[in-house]
Order: structure tokens, then C-alpha cells, then sequence
């Protein structure tokens, strides 16, 4: 996807992350799993459900659906998101709570965008994975 194109909503975790960047979800959208060394990838934390990487499997207001984001929780940010968001910060430079105070502030779809357009690849415009700042569409690094 470029920025160009409607950002996939799918690729908006509960808890902050940009599904349109991890190794996993690029791997498989891209074709790539076998050159990875995947053996499924992931279709995005959303699409994933219960089987949520991070905070999902952990928190009883998302398992049930009835909250969105965690931004929309009255113990925002949990202790879960927080050594989440901190291994993020750590190893990818990212803040799952910076994100979701950014999603809350301008709503999920034009984080969405912001995101996709964050994220391009400089030299063909593809997606840039923030685990290893490799492009999935020309390899660049």
C-alpha cells in the first residue's frame, strides 16, 4: 500500500501499533514468507483477534469487544501497554502509547494514513518494516 491508496483499518492494533510495518504481517501481505522463513505471517492484530500478539490476549475489555483501542479504558495505560510500548521504544524506536494519544486525538483512519506515509520506502515507495528498516517491496534497507 502506498499513501496514496485508503489505509486498510485492520492494520490499527488495539494497542497502538501500525500492523503495516511488522516483519510478519509484510512477509505474508508481500508473498514472502518462505524467502522470511515464516510459515504464516500474520493477517494484523485485528485480524489476528484473540490471538493478538500483545496486549489482546491479556485484557478482558478487548477479548470481549467491548473496546476498540486501549486509549478508550479507564486504566489507560495498563501495565501490560506499558512493558509493551517500552520494548517497542526499546527495539523499534516506537511508542504504542504516543500512537494511540495520537489515534485518539485524529481518529484512527488519518493516523492510519500518517502512518502509510511515515513508513514508504524512499526509493520505490513501498512498505518499510520498523523491525528491520527493510523495504518489502524492492529490499532496500
Amino acid at each position: 500500500m502506498n499513501s496514496q491508496q485508503n489505509p486498510n483499518p485492520n492494520l490499527a492494533a488495539p494497542c497502538g501499533f501500525y500492523c503495516g510495518t511488522c516483519s510478519h504481517y509484510l512477509a505474508r501481505a508481500k508473498g514472502k514468507l518462505l524467502k522470511k522463513k515464516l510459515k504464516h505471517g500474520c493477517k494484523g492484530c485485528r485480524e489476528q483477534d484473540k490471538k493478538c500478539a500483545g496486549v489482546k490476549r491479556d485484557c478482558v475489555l478487548l477479548r470481549k469487544h467491548q473496546i476498540t483501542f486501549c486509549f478508550e479504558c479507564d486504566d489507560f495505560p495498563c501495565e501490560n501497554l506499558k512493558k509493551l510500548d517500552a520494548r517497542h521504544v526499546r527495539d523499534d524506536g516506537i511508542s504504542m502509547i504516543s500512537n494511540l494519544k495520537r489515534i485518539q486525538e485524529i481518529g484512527a483512519e488519518q493516523w492510519l494514513a500518517e502512518q502509510a506515509a511515515l513508513w514508504h520506502c524512499a526509493e520505490c515507495g513501498g512498505q518499510v518494516c520498523v523491525m528491520n528498516g527493510e523495504c518489502y517491496d524492492c529490499g532496500m534497507s
